[in-house]
């Protein structure tokens, strides 16, 4: 058994386990939460066939079910609160949970429990609680990992025993609060329980899952990863690592890389979101058989529907015969979202380690492939990783979606401490993982962006997984490494659009996305204490020679 009883570690699991076994709950399968899912008044019932439902054990004529969360369609990171940060906090906290509970426990609740990773290295119960009103979201959990049945529950009994208790996830979306306004989640990652209050969007119970799914990989000297990895060809596994919106999917689940590969380099996807790198074992293990992915490609009538479970915050038409046909294209509101199978591809639940790591980064100062030659300064890369937010995807200000933002690892679901996650990948890259940056959005200073398109990045993969780009240093930003036949791999244009300059400007632009990395670093070592000098001294090395180019003595 992969994880097993333990007598609650602290107080909040003491209240979230307590209120499992309230008079008011009941323990439910998918089945059932598929019965009360279309009786649910907000939910709507398509015409459109479920994929395979029988193997949930639904009826074998099930449909896609949408649900719609009103004014809210994305996740909404300021809700957020760590047991182990809230200092004199805690009580106030602690009495907000009791509260919640009590109120919770007299209406009638549902459990529902499921398996958190697909390899026996790594397979974690989990446990989710919720309103009866709450159904959908239950049963789209409950697909979106594994519901506790077979075959799943087979492999289970198999699996490694991990000294971890398992995973309890409380969510009631009726709870309100005049200060909390945007809602509340409390996350002990200690104790494995997480609590969710007051948010409706399917993904925070998703995310919340993982990440203390991600945070138990690490206590076993695994590496979190909220990124994509994949197998192509004889090749070893590539892993990216980006937000929505920055390519991750895209790379992740191409089977062809916008025709560049060839019938003898078959792409295998293991997970476009969420992996841990099993390091002392040398596996790269999904936590997930499903994909969550946004549907603002996704056509009309488009084949791809074939594969759905379910969809959320996407629109619907009624057609002259009475059919519902679903609307994407995100035209309804940003960041519409399915839940659908990998059997639309090739796929495994598990791979090699990583033979590559590739940052996607959105920062116009970096071309669109770069090599990292450096152990440290693959890390720092990561711990800076430089991005855009994803329209809509998150619950936050309009303003804040133009700004640069640096997310560490590209994983804003991250509890435990950074300097964590940077000793892990640090590990990974001395065991030999190359590591690369690719910018999947526009290169250039700001008044002269020249785009990068999908098909360029694509083709890019296609040439670093075999072996093809020849490489010269970046004098200007020592420990990366630039391709030296770009023109030939990527067409005669390439070097001409994508080229560094050495000019003045461009060189001070470069120098001052430096500088925003290191002061982020910087801030977390000396304000957070959640930093080491050392991986942050190999960037402080390149802005030093570019000052002396832009200042010599």
């Amino acid at each position: 058994m992969a994880t097993k009883h333990k007598i609650p570690g602290s107080s909040w699991r003491a209240y979230v386990e307590g209120a499992f076994y309230s008079n008011s709950v009941s323990k439910t399968s998918a089945a059932d939460l598929y019965k009360l899912a279309v009786k649910q008044p907000e939910i709507v019932i398509s015409s459109e066939p479920m994929y395979h439902p029988e193997q949930f054990g639904l009826p074998k004529n099930a449909k896609i079910l949408i649900s719609n969360d009103g004014g809210i369609v994305g996740r909404t990171a300021r809700a957020r609160r760590l047991v182990r940060e809230m200092g004199k906090e805690r009580d106030k906290y602690l009495g907000i949970l009791g509260e919640a509970i009590y109120h919770f426990n007299r209406r009638p609740g549902l459990w529902i429990e499921g398996i958190v990773g697909l390899h026996p290295d790594f397979m974690v119960k989990a446990h989710l609680l919720s309103p009866e009103t709450d159904a959908k979201n239950m049963l789209d959990w409950a697909i979106n990992f594994s519901p506790w049945m077979k075959p799943w529950t087979d492999l289970y009994k198999k699996s490694r025993q991990l000294d971890e208790p398992d995973i309890l996830v409380f969510a009631d979306p009726e709870w309100s609060h005049p200060d909390f306004p945007n809602g509340l989640v409390i996350i002990d990652e200690d104790q494995n329980c997480i609590v969710i209050l007051g948010l409706r969007y399917f993904g925070e119970r998703k995310k919340g899952t993982l990440t203390l799914a991600w945070t138990m990989g690490v206590r076993q000297n695994m590496v979190a990863c909220h990124g994509g990895v994949k197998t192509i060809g004889n090749k070893p596994p590539v892993a990216v690592f980006g937000l929505s919106g920055s390519g991750k999917s895209s790379i992740t689940n191409s089977h062809d890389h916008a025709g560049t590969l060839k019938k003898n380099e078959k792409v295998n996807v293991v997970h476009d979101d969420a992996f841990l790198i099993d390091l002392e074992n040398n596996f790269s293990i999904a936590l997930e058989p499903t994909l969550f992915d946004k549907t603002d490609a996704v056509e009309f009538n488009d084949p791809i529907i074939e594969y759905f479970y379910s969809a959320q915050n996407v629109g619907t038409t009624m057609l002259p015969d009475g059919e519902r046909k679903m609307v994407f294209e995100d035209i309804r509101n940003d960041n519409g979202r399915c839940l659908k199978s990998r059997a639309m591809f090739n796929h495994a639940d598990s791979c090699e380690r990583p033979g590559m790591v590739i940052w996607l980064q959105k920062d116009t100062s970096l071309p669109p492939i770069c090599k990292v030659n450096t152990v440290g300064l693959a890390v720092a890369m990561g711990a800076s990783l430089s991005t855009l937010r994803a329209k809509g995807v998150e619950n936050i200000d309009p303003e804040e979606l133009s700004k640069l933002v640096i997310e560490p690892f590209a994983n804003p679901f991250r509890v435990h401490p950074l300097k964590v996650d940077c000793l892990q990948f640090k590990k990974l890259f001395k065991l030999g993982t190359e590591c690369y940056i690719m910018n999947t959005h526009a290169f250039g200073l700001p008044d002269n962006l020249t785009d990068i398109p999908k098909e360029l990045s694509l083709t890019i993969v296609t040439e670093l997984v075999r072996g093809n780009i020849e490489w010269r240093d970046w004098r200007a930003f020592p420990g990366l490494l630039l391709p030296r036949n770009g023109n030939d791999l990527f067409g005669p244009d390439y070097d001409r659009k994508y080229k560094p300059a050495g000019t003045s400007e461009f060189l001070t632009y470069l120098r001052d996305r430096m500088q925003d990395r290191i002061t982020y670093l910087s801030n977390k070592r000396d304000i957070d204490h959640d930093m080491e000098s050392a991986f942050i001294d190999s960037i402080v090395v390149a802005r030093t020679v570019i000052d002396k180019r832009l200042h010599p003595i």
